[in-house]
């Protein structure tokens, strides 16, 4: 029953005559088409680049000789001199003992015909077994040639065992490999799209000294006191021209 005001029932009809109106609008028009949001391209996934092979029918320093992966040059920092390879007779010989090391020491792989990429999902995969307080931490060259040392580090000392550094996951820094420092503070954002060379670093020196004037294929197998033992070392990401530059003269 309408009201007996008259301005009261006008207004009442106008605001139905309203609602019916957007109501027969939302009907007749079309819905509004959902636009799904962008999604990021996925990095591509690594190849390997290279795979650490070596020579098991001797021990000795490691060296350039031992190495037998193709195109790959070795580099030792620090007492990489006194790494040797293939020590004892276990089934997963050859392998790599750090524990004569008179100070800090480490390697570096490099490829003679590329620079590695190691930007998105690049990383190394290497089985190691340490004892006492060493790690295993990345180590890697820049084109510059800056030399940079990684914060994570790796090792079980219960028995050898599969890991994997993600270089996307990695804080970097300065490493003198001589005194076996780091120096500075962080390096943010290093350019990873070149790099020369690849490995690792001990920054602690091995726990069984040399004997005096034995050279060290006969120097006895020391005991697991402290030391990085690695079996096996890949690495991953893609390669990278080396450009050559070509003279203007």
């Amino acid at each position: 029953m309408l009201s007996k005001n008259p301005v009261i029932t006008a207004v009442a009809v106008l605001l139905l005559s309203l609602g019916a109106g957007r109501t027969g609008a939302q009907k007749v028009g079309a819905p509004a088409a959902v636009v799904p949001a962008p999604t990021a391209q996925a990095p591509p996934p690594p190849e390997l680049l290279f795979r650490m092979n070596m020579e098991n029918d001797h021990r000795a320093g490691l060296s350039q000789a031992a190495i037998t992966t193709p195109n790959v040059d070795l580099h030792l920092y620090g007492d990489g001199k006194d790494i040797i390879v293939a020590v004892g007779n276990a089934p997963d010989d050859p392998h790599i003992f750090t524990g004569l090391c008179t100070g800090p020491c480490g390697f570096t792989l490099s490829d003679r015909n590329n620079y590695f990429n190691l930007t998105g999902k690049a990383n190394m995969k290497f089985t190691v077994q340490v004892s006492g307080f060493h790690l295993f931490r990345p180590l890697i060259r820049l084109a510059d040639g800056t030399l940079l040392i990684g914060d994570q580090a790796d090792g079980s000392i219960a028995d050898r065992h599969p890991y994997e550094i993600s270089f996307s996951e990695v804080r970097w820094l300065k490493l003198d490999p001589d005194r076996g420092v780091t120096l500075g503070r962080w390096i943010e954002n290093p350019d990873l799209n070149k790099v020369q060379e690849v490995g690792y670093f001990d920054v602690i020196a091995g726990s069984h000294l040399p004997d005096p004037g034995v050279p060290v294929e006969k120097t006895k197998a020391p005991p697991r006191d402290g030391d990085i033992t690695v079996t096996a070392f890949e690495l991953w990401g893609k390669p990278a021209s080396r450009e050559v530059k070509v003279s203007q003269q």
